[in-house]
């Protein structure tokens, strides 16, 4: 009996070959010949070798895949711990999260394997479990850092045992983050470290800083005048506070904690308003000698969208890039209409994640305003991978201010 299926084993594999090759020959005109052979014959030939031996069903998978740009063949060393999500609670996302072992990928040409060292948890990754797109089976993880573990064919700008960023945010956005222990991506979307940045701070070397670097210029604030931003006490906000000073800006900045005015004044914060004891649009005019900020920046939606769509000049702009208050904003007609206030969704993954030209451009910038300072990075606590759940909660508790990092070795 095992004779026989080795036989039909190697006559199914041998046919999914020359059917794939066909497949791909047909293509070859529209879609580049690595990727394309990587989306059809690799998962055809990955599904025979797993003992399935239904050459139907191995072509129809890889006829059906939608991630070519992504996919890996995989050995079969079960040693890549990964946290999954298995199905779909937008009120209790971490009950839907478990660890498993899959194998660790194989590098396609073009391709590396990364094994993720430190992965921290964002409020993004929350975003992203919320809303459901990898709830059958897919990994989260926005950022993160590591070491070459192997590299495929041709590739020229990394080599193994290297020290990396790989760029994990977009590709999290179909379930193939950081929160695992190898990650294998297209050579463009992994970053050499300098030497001049440590582990910790290459883990948190994207989200954050981008987000800030990227927002701060595309609100396009004149050096001088003022930039009014809600959750100032986040890691984000004290990194727009302190960018925004190196460039000229005088920030405006909201808290709902008293006890947060000291640290930001410190970091050199121009203003900051209380908004649980003040009135922030009266605060705002007040500051700004009844104008109003020249741009926004809003993190937390719901009302306080409207309270800032209130508090900028006449044909302002407020960019709104966060959730925090949940998915409904509320914006006066009076602001939209008739002082032509202009509130638009700001994402970082479609500004600077998902082009990988784009992130080989942002990252040198970056990179020297994380040296010097000038960007700053959070005080950080440690979680064991397998540790998830725990490290997540501590990573939404109320008040909390630094980084959540989970370790793997």
């Amino acid at each position: 009996m095992s004779s026989r299926l080795s036989y039909l084993s190697s006559l199914s594999y041998t046919l999914a070959v020359i059917h794939c090759n066909a497949m791909f020959s047909s293509h070859a005109s529209s879609v580049t010949h690595r990727r394309l052979k990587r989306a059809f014959l690799f998962p055809c030939i990955q599904g025979l070798q797993s003992a399935d031996v239904n050459l139907g069903t191995a072509i129809a998978a890889a006829g059906n895949r939608s991630d070519a740009g992504t996919y890996c063949p995989y050995t079969r060393n079960m040693s890549n711990v990964a946290i999954v999500q298995d199905g779909f609670n937008q009120d209790d996302p971490l009950s839907t999260l478990k660890v498993v072992n899959k194998p660790i990928p194989k590098p396609a040409p073009g391709q590396v394997v990364v094994q993720i060292k430190l992965r921290p948890i964002n409020p993004t990754d929350f975003i992203t479990l919320r809303l459901g797109g990898i709830a059958q089976g897919g990994i989260c993880g926005s950022e993160g850092f590591g070491i070459v573990h192997e590299i495929g064919e041709g590739v020229k700008s990394v080599h193994k045992g290297q020290r990396v960023i790989p760029f994990t945010a977009y590709p999290s956005l179909s379930g193939h983050g950081s929160y695992q222990k190898y990650v294998c991506l297209e050579e463009d979307f992994v970053w050499p470290v300098p030497d001049y940045i440590s582990d910790e701070v290459a883990a948190l070397f994207v989200v954050n800083p981008w987000a800030s670097y990227s927002i701060v210029k595309d609100l396009q604030v004149p050096k001088g005048e003022y930039l009014l931003q809600s959750a100032a006490g986040s890691s984000l906000g004290k990194q727009v506070i302190t960018l925004a000073k190196h460039w000229g800006i005088k920030t405006i900045n909201i808290v709902r904690r008293k006890e947060a005015v000291a640290e930001l004044k410190a970091l050199g914060a121009d203003e900051v308003i209380v908004s649980t004891e003040e009135d922030v649009v009266a605060r705002v005019k007040e500051i700004t000698g009844g104008k109003g900020a020249y741009g926004a920046l809003d993190a937390i939606c719901g009302t306080m969208t409207k309270t800032i769509a209130a508090s900028v000049r006449d044909d302002g702009q407020v960019f709104l890039y966060g959730v925090l208050a949940g998915y409904d904003a509320t914006v006066s007609a009076i602001d939209l209409v008739f002082r032509r206030v202009d509130v638009k969704g700001w994402v970082l993954y479609t500004k600077a994640m998902n082009q990988s030209d784009r992130c080989q451009a942002i990252a040198p910038e970056v990179a020297p305003l994380l040296r010097d300072g000038i960007i700053p990075v959070p005080k950080t606590v440690k979680y064991d991978l397998t540790d998830f759940k725990k490290a997540m909660a501590k990573a939404e508790e109320p008040g909390f201010a630094g980084k959540v990092l989970l370790v793997s070795e």
